[in-house]
C-alpha cells in the first residue's frame, strides 16, 4: 500500500513538473506569496510597541488636538491595522488628510516612526 502511495505521489510530481497546469501555477503563486507576507509579519525582527503608545505619547498634545482629531487619532491607534493603513497613506508620501491639520499629521507619523509603532 506504502509502495502505491509513493509511486502515484511521484508520477503526479513528474507529470506536473513536465506539463504544467497554468491555473495551478497562478494558484501556487498566489498561496506562496500570501504565506510570505504571513511569515514576514510574524517574523518581522523589528521591535514593536503596541499601537496604544501613540495615545500616552500624544496625550499632552490632546490638549491642542480639537475633539474630531483626538477621536480621529484614537481611532487609527486601535488597531496595528489601522496604524499601517494610515502610515503608508499620509506618512510615507505626504498627502493632506481632511480629518487632521497638517503639523498634527506629522507629529503623529514622527511618532509612529520614532517608537516603531508599525
Amino acid at each position: 500500500m506504502f509502495k502505491n502511495l509513493i509511486i502515484i505521489i511521484v508520477a503526479a510530481a513528474v507529470y506536473l513538473h513536465f506539463y504544467p497546469n497554468e491555473e495551478l501555477n497562478e494558484w501556487y503563486s498566489a498561496t506562496i506569496e500570501e504565506a510570505q507576507e504571513s511569515f514576514s509579519e510574524i517574523a518581522d525582527t523589528k521591535a514593536k510597541v503596541a499601537p496604544s503608545k501613540l495615545i500616552s505619547v500624544l496625550h499632552q498634545d490632546f490638549k491642542k488636538f480639537s475633539k474630531g482629531e483626538v477621536a480621529y487619532v484614537k481611532k487609527i491607534a486601535e488597531t496595528r491595522d489601522s496604524l499601517k493603513a494610515f502610515h503608508k497613506e499620509y506618512c510615507v508620501e505626504p498627502k493632506d488628510n481632511p480629518r487632521l491639520r497638517r503639523q498634527y499629521q506629522l507629529k503623529v507619523c514622527a511618532t509612529i516612526d520614532q517608537y516603531r509603532i508599525l
